[in-house]
């Protein structure tokens, strides 16, 4: 009995000792993920006729297009990121004539797109579905239940950042 209960606990400890393991594997996996989308990040975009635009310029421009942010301080709020650094992009993208501004009520800047911001936020869209249809065609690799797994990482990894961001902002 006591030999079995000694290597019911060992297969338990290098069960641990094995997640351990695939933990360190997927957040190294992860942070090569992250550095390779920074990088994309900061590369500019070419959307048509010779023009580059930096990305946040475009994911601006985006949010505006999707509905996520009318102002400043929607964007704000919807980026996690100062309405100072908002202001900046806003002033670019409407000196270039992507976005107009309008007055709402309670003398609210309404932010909306230009036609030449409508052109842009189109070509995005369209990039966009085509990167999510490569995407979506792994899915045939996986199984319902792996894909659900993944889900469920993706959501504690966003949780356990969103707790630090949260930390940040109190600071």
């Amino acid at each position: 009995m006591q030999h079995e209960y000694g290597l019911v606990t060992k297969l338990i400890m290098m069960k641990a000792k094995k997640q351990e393991e695939l933990i360190v594997k997927g957040i190294k996996l992860f942070t090569s993920i992250f550095m390779k989308y920074d990088i994309m990040e900061k590369k500019p975009i070419d959307i048509g006729n010779g023009v580059k635009l930096h990305s946040s310029l475009i994911h601006t421009i985006e949010a505006i297009g999707k509905g996520y942010g009318k102002t400043v301080t929607e964007l704000s709020i919807h980026f996690m990121i100062t309405k100072g650094a908002v202001s900046q992009v806003i002033a670019i993208l409407e000196k270039d004539g992507y976005i107009l501004k309008t007055k709402g009520n309670n003398k609210k800047i309404i932010l909306e797109l230009s036609e030449k911001g409508r052109s842009v936020f189109e070509c995005h869209e369209k990039y966009n579905e085509s990167a999510m249809k490569e995407l979506i065609s792994m899915k045939d690799k996986y199984t319902e239940m792996e894909l659900q797994s993944f889900l469920n990482i993706l959501n504690d990894i966003d949780l356990f950042f969103g707790k630090f961001i949260t930390v940040e902002m109190k600071i």
